[in-house]
């Protein structure tokens, strides 16, 4: 399907120590990739490659929001393998609720992960793909990054419609100095992210909402796979599944009525999870 196109290619994946991460780096060395993956918590990490059972994967700490960390693990990844040839810029949080209910605090973090965490290791990965005249990286956002108005998600919204810009000019301007460059933009996948999400100002039932909108979201497997070929394909915007492509359409043509939809969830989020 695929798999002709990792063998023998070194890879950078960061959140790889569960979700998206973790099936990335699976499937990747099933398909003959050396793989070095990534985590904050270097266990999780650990955990990741002990379900893979070839041997072509190495756990590291890496913290995305720290500019260092990025230049300590692609110099050592150049340094032993001569070469990276893929990045795949994949750690990302949410947060959700109404804007006045967040503090800049949430922002910070958020934007520290989410956006700075893909710039510093786009960037990084440039500079040596840039010496070595040849490479890929590939940025995960959301369909969240290409919809506006998307009430009750502003932080995550934004932080991914940055993502998903800063990837089109890189694309743009690498693209004749050889490097390929992708942003991949599903919709729901069943993660952990909506269990782990920051919701200020929110009851507990917004929270379970979360949970249970993610966990209806297409497998981790299914999603992985429609990643691997979009990225194979060299393609610019790779959205899945079929109703992220739908909602998103929609949202361009009839603007009107995705905001009167948009506007409905908000008056529900006020009556029925909002503290106060």
């Amino acid at each position: 399907m695929y798999n002709n196109y990792y063998c023998d290619k070194v890879v950078l994946i960061t959140g790889g120590g569960s979700g998206i991460g973790r099936g990335l780096s699976q499937k990747l060395a099933i398909a003959g990739a050396t793989v070095i993956c990534t985590d904050i918590d270097r266990d999780k990490a650990a955990q990741t490659v002990s379900l893979i059972s070839n041997k072509k994967a190495v756990a590291l700490k890496l913290d995305v929001t720290m500019s260092d960390d990025f230049e300590t693990v692609v110099e050592g990844i150049v340094k032993q393998y001569s070469r990276l040839d893929l990045i795949f810029n994949n750690a990302g949080i949410a947060v959700s609720g109404e804007i006045r209910d967040i503090a800049i605090a949430d922002w910070k973090k958020i934007i520290d992960i989410n956006f700075m965490g893909v710039l510093y290791g786009s960037q990084t990965a440039y500079k040596y793909m840039l010496q070595q005249g040849s490479g890929q990286i590939v940025n995960i956002a959301s369909a969240a990054g290409l919809v506006d108005y998307l009430a009750l998600m502003a932080p995550y919204s934004v932080t991914k419609h940055a993502v998903v810009n800063y990837t089109k000019l890189l694309r743009f301007e690498a693209k004749t100095l050889g490097i390929k460059v992708s942003v991949v933009c599903p919709g729901f996948i069943s993660t952990s992210i909506g269990k782990n999400a920051v919701a200020p100002n929110a009851n507990q039932s917004w929270n379970e909402k979360a949970v249970n909108d993610v966990a209806a979201g297409i497998p981790v497997d299914a999603a992985v796979d429609n990643i691997l070929k979009g990225v194979a394909a060299n393609k610019e915007i790779i959205i899945f599944p079929f109703q992220a492509k739908a909602v998103y359409l929609f949202a361009r043509l009839f603007t009107g009525l995705y905001k009167l939809g948009v506007q409905k969830m908000v008056n529900n989020y006020r009556e029925n999870y909002r503290l106060k």
